[in-house]
């Protein structure tokens, strides 16, 4: 199952001065949060961590019944760039079973995390407005610049931003993020759902030699959120829905 949670930079204090709140960073987090010169950076940065370190907490004491302090969770870097969880108070036996993706937005930020060996979640937050024409012609397909086209034009800037925002994904979820040509990806939205999820169907070129499972989309005020699941080494497990977590997560 896909996990996912936004949290915004108003739900801490802290995070809107670009403060690490109490008991958030680990040693090893706050000698790299030091490093960070830009305060906007320092702000994505600390949230990125609040929203994916409470998201694992809530699914560890799902499983374990015990819910650990967001410091023991340590979130690192592979060397391609994707975010890695991590335990340094046994939790690790689960922890390393896990894979999670971070996107940031306009003060928000959007965490998914799967639980299923083998797969890697892609998320992606986007505010929704108008793109330049050449945006469309320079990173989307023919079959996904005609689908923009034959839209209304009203629904335009929603659609662009969904098909967008749904290579983004789809990239986080192969681990190639925007280092390969975005044409490589076809992503055809679903209608939007009444409340909830929609799917959106993604197509992988070939010359990528890799494979998509799932994706969906949805609308949550100004923003649009998609999600992906792709197989990362020795995928085993399936995965069907995207799920939002309950409450109590939030702090």
């Amino acid at each position: 199952m896909l996990y996912w949670l936004i949290q915004t930079l108003a739900d801490h204090p802290a995070l809107a001065r670009a403060e690490p709140p109490e008991g958030l960073l680990s040693s090893v987090e706050e000698a790299r949060f030091r490093s960070l010169t830009r305060e906007k950076r320092r702000r994505d940065w600390l949230l990125g961590r609040w929203t994916a370190k409470h998201l694992a907490a809530y699914y560890l004491e799902q499983v374990t019944g015990r819910r650990p302090a967001l410091n023991d969770i340590l979130i690192t870097t592979d060397p391609d760039g994707a975010p890695r969880l991590q335990s340094q108070n046994g939790y690790a036996f689960i922890i390393d079973r896990l894979a999670i993706s971070i996107s940031h937005s306009r003060d928000h930020a959007f965490c998914a995390l799967i639980a299923a060996p083998g797969y890697a979640p892609g998320a992606d937050i986007e505010y929704v407005e108008p793109r330049d024409p050449g945006f469309v012609t320079d990173f989307f397909t023919d079959v996904e610049i005609a689908r923009v086209h034959h839209a209304p034009p009203s629904a335009q800037p929603l659609l662009t931003t969904v098909i967008w925002s749904a290579k983004e994904a789809a990239l986080k979820s192969l681990r190639r993020g925007l280092t390969v040509d975005t044409r490589q990806i076809v992503c055809l939205p679903d209608e939007p759902a009444t409340d909830g999820w929609a799917p959106v169907l993604v197509r992988c070129h070939p010359e990528l030699n890799a494979y998509v499972h799932h994706g969906w989309w949805r609308q949550m005020g100004g923003f649009v959120l998609t999600l992906a699941v792709g197989p990362s080494i020795n995928a085993v497990d399936s995965v069907t829905e995207a799920r939002r977590i309950g409450d109590g997560v939030s702090p």
